[in-house]
């Protein structure tokens, strides 16, 4: 690894050995070993939410509502938890949710993960197709960040695609900020369209926080 990489590799171990929540990959060591970092991770046996849909595309037309809720619950109670810490992740992505034998949820890769020390943070990083339209614009932004990329992973649960698709950056950048995406199959409930609608929300001023969520404060089921 470049000096970078290195960097990038101790910055996840210390934010990872400080949290404790069952929906976060657990932390258990790390140690240098031949100019290699390595670190002593919770196994999870399932593989990450990214791979399960990619395979289950192939079998299902849609994935059953229930085990959606059931998935994207737990993802909410991991980001609570990290929010609750000021952590902002910063590249949530289905890869980087992970599965137990038993579907579980444990959100892993923080290696660009950021504890916020001020109310908002400014350096551009991310997964193009879950970037949100405050850092395609390179705004300063907060947790509701986190929030874009939790919508983008619902519809991906819904649709086993990207809410915005496009062949290079440069325009992908660009539907992100429009923020038009095909509707969700009508098969759905009323209120997972509605709760996509409120994540995926331009405004990150609008966009209901992981507390409003987890309480229903901001009245996306009324």
């Amino acid at each position: 690894m470049d000096r970078g990489q290195i960097e990038q590799v101790k910055n996840e171990s210390k934010i990872l050995s400080s949290l404790n929540s069952q929906y976060i990959v657990k932390y258990y060591d790390s140690f240098l070993e031949n100019n290699h970092m390595n670190i002593v991770m919770e196994y999870c046996e399932s593989g990450d939410l990214g791979k399960f849909l990619s395979t289950t595309k192939s079998t299902v037309k849609l994935l059953n509502e229930d085990k959606i809720w059931k998935y994207f619950i737990q993802i909410c109670l991991g980001i609570s938890y990290l929010h609750s810490k000021k952590v902002l992740h910063r590249d949530l992505k289905s890869f980087n949710i992970f599965l137990t034998k038993n579907d579980g949820v444990r959100i892993g890769d923080l290696g660009v993960a950021k504890v916020l020390t001020q109310t908002f943070a400014s350096t551009f990083v991310g997964t193009p197709y879950y970037l949100s339209p405050e850092i395609c614009e390179e705004r300063p932004y907060n947790e509701k960040s986190d929030i874009w990329a939790l919508g983008c992973i619902l519809y991906e649960l819904a649709t086993f695609n990207h809410p915005f698709n496009a062949t290079n950056q440069g325009a992908l950048i660009l539907k992100i900020m429009r923020g038009k995406y095909d509707p969700i199959s009508t098969q759905y409930s009323n209120d997972l369209k509605t709760l996509i609608d409120m994540l995926l929300e331009k405004n990150y001023y609008q966009r209901p926080s992981i507390f409003d969520i987890l309480t229903n404060r901001s009245n996306i089921f009324l």
